[in-house]
């Protein structure tokens, strides 16, 4: 296999089998899978996958599975309009999506401005904030966080509407392997493939 810079440039053959493995494929199509296991949770949130595609640099769409509870549904995010490095204007992004609010399983919409405050100390921040609504509760509730990057490693703070949540994770090549702390107090891992 042949390394690449961030740019694409060829600079070489690796000599790690870690390295052929992480970076396989060169160049991803576009696909993401996603599995995450937190084991203190009901059976529809212990064991979540998804697979999605992104159809263009603005839609990712796909499906979310919960093998538990054999229960299927689609998730949609579209980037509305990206942020501008230039003036204060944020990014929108919207969407529909399944997910666990508490102890509730619900399908809900959502839409969120992000914005990147550059770096302190190497350390990138990017705040975000918006509102979802959770179809399961009949509500509109506010949600919000912080992410923080700092090259492979970042990590995430942030409310989801009802419950907070915290993760800290490691990308290489086209992996990222995270562990996370549900409501602040049940922990799990992710792993996230883009191929």
């Amino acid at each position: 296999m042949r390394a690449r810079d961030t740019e694409g440039n060829d600079i070489g053959r690796t000599s790690s089998l870690w390295d052929d493995v992480l970076y396989f494929p060169e160049k991803p199509l576009g696909f993401q899978l996603s599995s995450r296991w937190i084991p203190e949770k009901p059976d529809h949130g212990k064991i979540y996958l998804n697979l999605s595609y992104e159809f263009t640099s603005a839609i990712r769409a796909g499906l979310d599975y919960r093998p538990l509870t054999d229960d299927i549904s689609p998730l949609i995010t579209w980037r509305v309009f990206p942020s501008d490095p230039e003036s204060w204007r944020p990014a929108l992004i919207a969407g529909f999506a399944n997910d666990d609010f508490g102890d509730i399983n619900s399908n809900a919409i959502f839409a969120t401005f992000s914005k990147s405050l550059g770096k302190i100390g190497g350390v990138n921040f990017s705040p975000y904030a918006g509102a979802t609504y959770i179809r399961g509760l009949n509500e509109v509730r506010p949600v919000g966080g912080l992410h923080l990057r700092r090259g492979s490693l970042s990590g995430v703070f942030q409310y989801s509407g009802i419950d907070e949540h915290v993760s800290l994770s490691y990308s290489r090549g086209n992996h990222t392997f995270t562990i996370l702390l549900f409501n602040l107090e049940k922990p799990g891992i992710a792993h996230t493939f883009k191929f």
